[in-house]
C-alpha cells in the first residue's frame, strides 16, 4: 500500500529503499498476524492475555443481540448490556461498555447475533478484512504509478498497522474507510453528490460524518456537503422508521451525555488534535479551546490546499487528513482511514520526480504508517507520533503548493 510503494524513485543512498521497504513490510506483516494468531489460538472467547477477543466486537455483539430479541428498551441499558456481556464471556467481569453507538450498528450485527461469539467473530472478522482489501483494490484502481509495484503494495496493505488495530478490536473503522475510498472515488470523476452520499453514510458514527462535512464546507464542496447531509438525514430517517422515536430519542441522549463521560470513554487520549490538547493542557476548558482553534487553522489550510491547482493526490490527501486530525475522537483502529493519504501520496511520488521536500514527505507517510502499532508508548510520544506525523505532513503538502504558487487557485480543474 503506502509506506513503502511511493519509494520507486527514492534514490539507492536514501536509508528509505525499495529493497529495504520490501524487507520492512514483510518483517511486520508476519509478525503482526503471527503475535494475534498466537494471542487468539486459545479456545473460548478469551485471549491468551485475558481479554475478550475482538474486545468491543463484544459490545456489538450484545447491541446486536438485543436488536434481534426486539429489546431495543435495553441497547442504552448500561445494567442490561453488562449482564449479557457476561453471559457472552464470563471470564471477563472487568469488562463494561458504555452504551453510545448508534442503533444502525445493532441493526448491522443483528444477523450475526444469532450464531455463538466465536462464530460471529470470525465472520465479523472477515467482513473487515474483506472491506478494507476492497477499499484498498478500489484506491489501488487509480494509482498507475503503483501498478509495477505489486509485491510491495501488498505487502504494506498487509503490514498496515491501522488494519491490526481494526481486527485487533473487532471496530468499525473499515466500514468507515470503505466509505471515504468510495468518496474519492467518486470525486475522481466529478460525481460530487454522489462523494457525498458516501460520506453521509459515515453517520452511524457521527463524528465521522461531522468532521467531513466540515472539511468539504471549507472547501466550498456544496454538492459533496448537500450529498451529506442527504444520505445522513435519509439513513437516521430509515433507522427510526425500525427501531422506532423512543430509541433514537434515547440515542440523541446518550450523545449528549458524551461530554461528562468523555473520561471513561477515553482512559487515554485519542488520536487527534483533541487529543493532543487534552493530553498538554492542565484543564480542559483550555484543551477544548485550543482543540477548536487548531481544528479551524487545519481547515483553513486544507480548503487553501484543495481549492489550488495542486495535483489530485495531494488535494485529497489534504482532506482526508484534515478529517482525521478534526474529529473528536480517533482510536488507534481510526487511524485506518489514512490508508487513502498512503496510496494517493506514494502514487504522486513514484510518478513525479520535482517533487519538493521528498525526502521529508517520504520520511512523514512512514512514520505514520507505524503510528497505529505504537499504542504501548507513553502517552506523551504516542501522540508526537500519530498527530505529529499528521500535521508534519498537512504542513508538507500546503509548503510543497505554496512553493508552486499554486494555492487560492481554482480547485475544479480539469484533472479532476
Amino acid at each position: 500500500m503506502a509506506c513503502g510503494s511511493h519509494e520507486a524513485v527514492i534514490h539507492d543512498t536514501s536509508p528509505i529503499t525499495l529493497k529495504r521497504l520490501r524487507a520492512y513490510t514483510t518483517l511486520i506483516a508476519v509478525c503482526i498476524w503471527t503475535i494475534l494468531a498466537v494471542d487468539f489460538s486459545v479456545e473460548g472467547p478469551i485471549d491468551r492475555l485475558g481479554k475478550v477477543k475482538g474486545t468491543d466486537f463484544l459490545h456489538f455483539y450484545v447491541t446486536g443481540s438485543l436488536a434481534r430479541d426486539g429489546r431495543w428498551d435495553q441497547l442504552y441499558d448500561v445494567r442490561a448490556q453488562y449482564a449479557r456481556a457476561q453471559a457472552v464471556a464470563p471470564a471477563s467481569p472487568d469488562t463494561l461498555f458504555i452504551p453510545i453507538e448508534s442503533p444502525q450498528a445493532a441493526l448491522l450485527v443483528a444477523p450475526l447475533a444469532a450464531r455463538h461469539y466465536e462464530a460471529a467473530l470470525v465472520v465479523w472478522l472477515a467482513i473487515i478484512i474483506l472491506l478494507y482489501a476492497g477499499s484498498c483494490a478500489v484506491m489501488w484502481r487509480d494509482c498507475r504509478a503503483l501498478r509495477d509495484h505489486r509485491y510491495l503494495v501488498v505487502a504494506s496493505c498487509m503490514a498496515f498497522p491501522g488494519l491490526y488495530s481494526v481486527v485487533l478490536h473487532g471496530q468499525l473503522s473499515s466500514l468507515g474507510l470503505a466509505c471515504v475510498a468510495a468518496a474519492l472515488f467518486a470525486l475522481r470523476r466529478g460525481w460530487r453528490f454522489t462523494a457525498g452520499l458516501a460520506l453521509g453514510l459515515l453517520v452511524f458514527k457521527p463524528h465521522w460524518v461531522a468532521a467531513a462535512a466540515a472539511v468539504f464546507l471549507a472547501a466550498r464542496e456544496w454538492r459533496v456537503v448537500a450529498g451529506t447531509l442527504v444520505c445522513a438525514a435519509g439513513q437516521l430517517a430509515a433507522t427510526s422508521v425500525v427501531v422506532g422515536s423512543r430509541v433514537m430519542a434515547a440515542y440523541w441522549q446518550a450523545l449528549r451525555s458524551l461530554p461528562r463521560i468523555a473520561a471513561l470513554l477515553e482512559p487515554r487520549p485519542s488520536d487527534s488534535l483533541r487529543g493532543l490538547f487534552t493530553l498538554l493542557m492542565p484543564s480542559d476548558a483550555l484543551a477544548v479551546a485550543l482543540y477548536g482553534m487548531a481544528a479551524i487553522a487545519t481547515l483553513v489550510v486544507a480548503s487553501g490546499i484543495w481549492r489550488s491547482r495542486a495535483p489530485i493526490e495531494v488535494r485529497y490527501s489534504a482532506a482526508v487528513l484534515a478529517l482525521v486530525l478534526i474529529s473528536p475522537h480517533v482510536g488507534a483502529y481510526d487511524l485506518v482511514l489514512l490508508a487513502p493519504v498512503y496510496f494517493l501520496l506514494s502514487n504522486w511520488l513514484a510518478r513525479s520526480a520535482d517533487i519538493t521536500h521528498r525526502a521529508a514527505l517520504a520520511g512523514l507517510l512512514c512514520a505514520s504508517f507505524i503510528a497505529p502499532i505504537c499504542g504501548g508508548l507513553p502517552a506523551m510520544f504516542r501522540m508526537q507520533l500519530t498527530v505529529g506525523t499528521m500535521v508534519g505532513l498537512l504542513f508538507v503538502l500546503w509548503h510543497s503548493v505554496n512553493d508552486r504558487g499554486l494555492v487560492g487557485a481554482c480547485a475544479l480543474t480539469a484533472a479532476v
